[in-house]
C-alpha cells in the first residue's frame, strides 16, 4: 500500500513538473515563424494535398509529419498553432524520460523530469514548427521500450511497435536513423555479455529488424521520390566541414542543454566526450545497462560526422542524442548523488538547483530572442509604407519569412530581384561579424532601421535597410490600406526562387 502511494506521489510531481514544463514552451511559442519554419509553411501549402507532402516537395527542410500540419492549418494560421505538434511532443519527452529514469529510480526519473523540462535546447525544439520534438519523442518511447525488453519484462508485440516508432520519427525527422542504429548496437552489446556473440545478434535481429527495415525502407523512399521527381533532392544549404564550427556547435549544445561552459571552447565538449567514453568502457557498480546507451548516444554522433567531415556539421541540432544522452546520464548520477553521504547529498541538491537557475535564465534569454523575431520586418515596413512596399534580400532564403508574415497580416510585399527598385533590404547577419550601419545597393544608399539577435539553437539575426527614398509603388500611395486582392501570398514569385 506504501508503495503504490508513494508511485502515485511520483507520478503527480512528474506530471505537475511535465505541465510546467508545457507552459514554459507555450510561452517560448510565441512570435512569427523563422525562416526554416517559414520554409516549410511554404512548402507544405505548394504541395497541395498530403500526397505532395510525400512525393512533391523532395526537400531536407521537409519534415513530413509536421508538413502535413502545416498543410492542414494553412499559411494563414497562427505560428502557436503551428507549433502545436513540437509543443504536444516535448511536453510528452519530459514524462518519457522521467519514465526511462524511473527504472535507476525514482529520484532519478523526477532528476530527469525536472532536466528536459527546462532544459532550453529542448524547450526551444519543443516549441517551433518542424519536426524535432517528434523525432525525439520516438526515440525516447523507442529506449524505454527496449529497457523493458532487457530487464526481462513481457513486452508483447515489442517488435512491431518499435517498427512504428521507427516510420513515426523517420517521417518527423530523417536523423530518427542514428538513434534507431544507436539503441540496436547498445540492445546487441547488453545480450552478448549474457548470450554470446551468436545468439545475441540472432536475439538483437528478431527485436530491431523490422524496425530496421522501416528505416531502411523511409529513406529509401525519401530518396527515390526526390530522384523520380523533376527537382531531384535539394537541400537548403551547404556549408562544408569546419573544426571550429564543429566544436563551436558541440559547445553551443553543452551551453543550452545542461549550462557549461568554458573559455575554450573545446573543453567542456572534450571532458563530456571523455566522461561518456570512461562510463562505457568502465560502468560503475551501481549503474543499470542504460549507462551505456547513454554514453553512446553522446559519442557517436559527434565522433561520425567528425570522422566522415560531413557538411553542415556546424549546426547545434545536430546533436540532439547527444544532448538527450547527457541529461539522461546526469539524471542517473545526481540522482545516486541524492541517496549518498550528507555532504554529497548536498552536493547533489546544490547542483540540480545551479542546473535549473541556469536553465530558466537561459529560457529567458531564448524567449526574449523569440527566433530573431522574424516577424518585425514586415511589421517595420507595414508602420513606414502602409500600402505596400518592393523588398529587396541580401540571401534568398530570408524570402519566406516575409511571404509567411505578410500572408498573416495582409500586408502587400513585393519581391525586388537583382536591380529593381526596392524600397527595403532584409539582410541576415552572423554571429561572427557585425552589420553595416549603411549599405549601397545597386547604386541606392540604405540605412539600417531595425536588427535582431537569434540564439544558436534555432531562429535568424537580421538587419533591415529602408532607401533613403523610398523607391517604389510604397511612398506613391502610402496612405491607403492594401487592396482585398493583394490579401495572399504576394511574394510567392521571389519565394519559388528561394
Amino acid at each position: 500500500m506504501e508503495t503504490k502511494r508513494r508511485e502515485r506521489l511520483w507520478w503527480a510531481a512528474v506530471s505537475a513538473t511535465a505541465l510546467a514544463g508545457l507552459v514554459l514552451r507555450v510561452v517560448a511559442a510565441q512570435g512569427g515563424l523563422w525562416t526554416d519554419e517559414a520554409w516549410s509553411m511554404i512548402y507544405a501549402a505548394k504541395a497541395r494535398n498530403p500526397m505532395g507532402v510525400f512525393l512533391r516537395i523532395n526537400h531536407d527542410n521537409n519534415h513530413h509529419l509536421n508538413s502535413l500540419w502545416l498543410q492542414a492549418i494553412g499559411p494563414g494560421a497562427s505560428p502557436l498553432l503551428a507549433r502545436v505538434p513540437a509543443i504536444a511532443a516535448g511536453t510528452l519527452c519530459i514524462l518519457v524520460a522521467a519514465s526511462l529514469c524511473r527504472r535507476c529510480s525514482r529520484k532519478a526519473g523526477m532528476v530527469a523530469a525536472l532536466l528536459f523540462a527546462v532544459a532550453p535546447t529542448f524547450v526551444a525544439f519543443g516549441s517551433e514548427a518542424r519536426g524535432y520534438a517528434m523525432m525525439l519523442l520516438a526515440a525516447l518511447l523507442m529506449f524505454l521500450l527496449v529497457a523493458v525488453v532487457l530487464e526481462g519484462r513481457p513486452a508483447r508485440g515489442a517488435r512491431w511497435w518499435l517498427a512504428a516508432l521507427a516510420v513515426f520519427g523517420m517521417f518527423s525527422h530523417l536523423t530518427m536513423a542514428a538513434p534507431v542504429a544507436i539503441v540496436t548496437t547498445w540492445l546487441y552489446l547488453e545480450r552478448r555479455t549474457t548470450l554470446g556473440p551468436r545468439l545475441a545478434l540472432f536475439g538483437t535481429f528478431r527485436l530491431m529488424g523490422p524496425a530496421l527495415a522501416a528505416t531502411i525502407g523511409v529513406i529509401l523512399f525519401v530518396f527515390v521520390a526526390a530522384t523520380m521527381s523533376p527537382t531531384g533532392m535539394r537541400v537548403g544549404g551547404i556549408e562544408p566541414f569546419s573544426s571550429e564550427l564543429f566544436v563551436a556547435a558541440l559547445d553551443d549544445l553543452a551551453l543550452w542543454s545542461a549550462g557549461f561552459r568554458s573559455s575554450l571552447p573545446w573543453l567542456v565538449p572534450l571532458g563530456a566526450g571523455a566522461a561518456a567514453l570512461l562510463v562505457m568502457v568502465r560502468p560503475p557498480d551501481w549503474a543499470g545497462p542504460r549507462t551505456r546507451l547513454y554514453a553512446m548516444l553522446v559519442l557517436t554522433v559527434p565522433i561520425g560526422l567528425a570522422m566522415l567531415r560531413a557538411s553542415n556539421s556546424g549546426y547545434a541540432r545536430y546533436y540532439l542524442m547527444s544532448g538527450v544522452g547527457l541529461l539522461l546520464m546526469m539524471s542517473e548520477w545526481i540522482a545516486r548523488g541524492l541517496e549518498g553521504r550528507p555532504a554529497v547529498r548536498a552536493a547533489a541538491g546544490l547542483l540540480i538547483v545551479t542546473l535549473m537557475g541556469a536553465s530558466l535564465w537561459r529560457d529567458s534569454l531564448l524567449v526574449r530572442a523569440d527566433r530573431g523575431r522574424p516577424e518585425i520586418p514586415v511589421r517595420d515596413m507595414a508602420s513606414l509604407s502602409p500600402s505596400g512596399a518592393s523588398v529587396a534580400f541580401a540571401e534568398p532564403r530570408l524570402k519566406a519569412v516575409v511571404a509567411v508574415a505578410a500572408e498573416r497580416i495582409g500586408y502587400r510585399a513585393r519581391f525586388a530581384g537583382g536591380c529593381a527598385p526596392a524600397d527595403f533590404l532584409l539582410a541576415a547577419q552572423s554571429r561572427r561579424s557585425h552589420w553595416a550601419a549603411s549599405v549601397q545597393r545597386c547604386g541606392i544608399e540604405m540605412d539600417a532601421i531595425d536588427s535582431s539577435v537569434a540564439i544558436p539553437l534555432g531562429g535568424d539575426s537580421w538587419v533591415l535597410y529602408r532607401a533613403k527614398t523610398l523607391q517604389s509603388f510604397g511612398s506613391a500611395d502610402s496612405g491607403r490600406a492594401p487592396a482585398a486582392k493583394d490579401r495572399r501570398f504576394s511574394g510567392r514569385a521571389g519565394v519559388a526562387q528561394g
